[in-house]
C-alpha cells in the first residue's frame, strides 16, 4: 500500500519541490498551502506530515497541536527557525523530528523513509503474555490468539 505524506508550507516552491520529489519515491502526496487548509485535507489520515511554523493564518507549532489532538503518525517540523529554543518549543508542540531550512532534499527523504519504518515496526510490534507456564505470542492487526 502507498503510504501518504502530508506536505504544509506557505511557500508554494517548497510544496511543489517536494510534491515532486515524494511523487517519484512512491509516494502518495497531499499539499496544503496553509494552517486552514491542511485542517480540512486532514481526513486523508497521511502517514507522516512535513509542517513549517512560519505560517501566515495557523503557526506550525498551533497546528501541529492541533493535530495530536487526533492523528498521531510522524511529524517532522520544516523550518528557518534555527535556534534551540524554536527546536525545543517544536518537539514539546508534538513534533517527532526538526528540520531546518535549507535542507538536503535527500537527507529529508532518508528521514521520512526512517520514521515511515518506525511507525510500521510499531503497528506489528509482537507482544509477549505469560499463559500460566506457557507463552503465547501476540501479533496485534495480524493474528487473533484465543486462550
Amino acid at each position: 500500500m502507498t503510504q501518504t505524506v502530508m506536505v504544509i508550507d506557505d511557500e508554494i516552491e517548497i510544496l511543489d519541490m517536494l510534491k515532486r520529489y515524494f511523487s517519484l519515491e512512491g509516494y502518495h502526496v497531499i499539499t496544503a498551502a496553509g494552517g486552514k487548509e491542511a485542517l480540512q485535507k486532514l481526513e486523508k489520515q497521511p502517514d507522516i506530515i512535513l509542517l513549517d511554523i512560519n505560517m501566515p493564518d495557523i503557526d506550525g507549532l498551533s497546528l501541529c497541536k492541533s493535530i495530536r489532538n487526533f492523528i498521531s503518525c510522524p511529524i517532522l517540523f520544516l523550518t528557518a527557525n534555527a535556534d534551540d529554543s524554536d527546536k525545543i518549543k517544536g518537539f514539546g508542540a508534538g513534533g517527532d523530528d526538526y528540520i531546518v531550512k535549507p535542507f538536503s532534499i535527500d537527507e529529508l527523504g532518508a528521514r521520512v523513509s526512517a520514521h515511515l519504518r518506525r511507525e510500521n515496526r510499531s503497528k506489528t510490534k509482537s507482544r509477549v503474555l505469560f499463559v500460566h507456564s506457557g507463552i503465547a505470542d501476540i501479533r496485534f492487526r495480524e493474528h487473533e490468539v484465543m486462550l
